[in-house]
């Protein structure tokens, strides 16, 4: 029987960093996605978070998130290089070994430079045995669909970079689960379950607004949760699925209640 390790993004939280990883522990989540900001609010950092997740759990599916590494012009590469190189560091310290990497939000992104960037950003991480998983968005100026990003991605063949699923970016600008066709189960590096009121108008602000202040739980939108979850599962995939929300209305609970929320929600969508 597989077992698909499950984790819930910390932004749906509120509270301390410390406070949010018992209240995911508590719900019964694997893992947590958890941000840089987190690390720097939590009292000792990376180093006391490790041993909050060795003493008690949860583990950490990944540290988020180094925005706008590729394509950065070129009088911004050396910074964007030495930000990964940080991400790294925090990520040993914390003991995880998957940094989360967007492809490009900026209208100045240096697209012919992008294959370039991730090609040394693959083999810095591999220094550390890490992995870097990429992940097309909605509002992204390149690679701002699945197929888009995977086509990338299988043309580097870079084997320690792999794809973030947000079902949010797929479907916000209308698509569904056939984007997974063709995808080999072992280049989805984690799944990210959401859902949404509606679809949103297809501005760069409006997908942004939605995205970061009003996306669901699973199974409470419209987005056609079952077909994703039985493409996934009759690929064979095995990695971590969770819900990555955010939501202002469900952060302003105490974060047991929400997380709460969160586990009932993906046992209803994953089982």
């Amino acid at each position: 029987m597989r077992t698909n390790p499950t984790f819930l993004n910390l932004v749906l939280l509120n509270g301390e960093p410390g406070q949010k990883l018992q209240a995911a522990r508590d719900a019964g989540f694997d893992q947590v996605e958890i941000w840089r900001e987190d690390v720097e609010a939590c009292e000792g950092g990376a180093v006391a978070l490790a041993e909050i997740a060795a003493r008690q759990g949860p583990g950490f599916t990944n540290l988020q998130v180094l925005r706008d590494f590729t394509g950065a012009p070129s009088a911004l590469r050396g910074q964007k290089r030495e930000e990964l190189r940080q991400f790294i560091q925090i990520a040993q310290a914390l003991g995880c070994d998957t940094i989360q990497a967007p492809a490009s939000t900026r209208e100045d992104c240096c697209a012919d430079q992008i294959d370039d960037d991730l090609r040394w950003m693959a083999s810095e991480a591999a220094r550390y045995n890490m992995r870097i998983m990429y992940e097309p968005m909605a509002w992204c100026s390149v690679d701002n669909t699945l197929p888009l990003a995977w086509q990338r991605l299988q043309r580097l063949d870079q084997p320690n970079i792999g794809l973030v699923v947000d079902l949010f970016h797929i479907c916000a600008l209308g698509g569904d689960a056939s984007q997974l066709d063709g995808i080999p189960a072992d280049r989805i590096y984690e799944v990210q379950l959401c859902d949404m009121a509606a679809v949103p108008a297809q501005d760069k602000q409006s997908l942004m607004a939605m995205a970061k202040h009003q996306r669901l739980l699973p199974g409470d939108g419209i987005i056609d949760i079952e077909r994703f979850v039985d493409k996934l599962k009759s690929a064979g995939y095995q990695g971590p699925v969770g819900i990555e929300v955010f939501n202002d209305a469900l952060k302003r609970l105490p974060p047991e209640v929400a997380a709460r929320h969160a586990w009932q929600a993906l046992k209803r969508c994953w089982g």
